[in-house]
């Protein structure tokens, strides 16, 4: 009887630490920079529809976002990274990515012309770059 008790107690001390430390195993999850797959369509000049894919890093500790189209990286300035969105901006292009459903919108600007890339993003495996 008294093994019983000591057993209960144990599990029940367990479970209460664990259930205790989880909110913070949660957030150090999040605090890791995270990498998301992107395929972007975006219409050409004879309206046929053109897709590229890029993979874009953020880091919400750091506050830091960068794209990469191949080995070419992009670093973006002006970031905000908050529960619901990611947004940032260069002299020529903006990005601002949908953290609830991880749609992306990419703007690039030039002195005559705005266009832009509508897509999806899904968190890619951790062996890519």
């Amino acid at each position: 009887m008294v093994m019983h008790r000591l057993v209960v107690r144990f599990w029940t001390v367990a479970g209460v630490v664990v259930s205790t430390y989880t909110p913070f195993l949660t957030i150090e999850a999040f605090a890791a920079p995270m990498r998301l797959e992107c395929v972007l369509t975006s219409a050409g000049a004879d309206d046929k529809e053109m897709t590229r894919t890029i993979l874009v890093v953020f880091d919400a500790e750091m506050n830091t976002l960068i794209s990469y189209q191949g080995a070419r990286p992009l670093e973006f300035a002006d970031v905000t990274i908050s529960t619901v969105s990611i947004n940032g901006s260069t002299d020529d292009m903006s990005i601002g990515i949908d953290r609830s459903s991880w749609s992306i919108v990419v703007q690039t600007y030039s002195q005559d012309r705005v266009s832009g890339e509508f897509g999806t993003c899904k968190p890619a495996a951790m062996s890519k770059r």
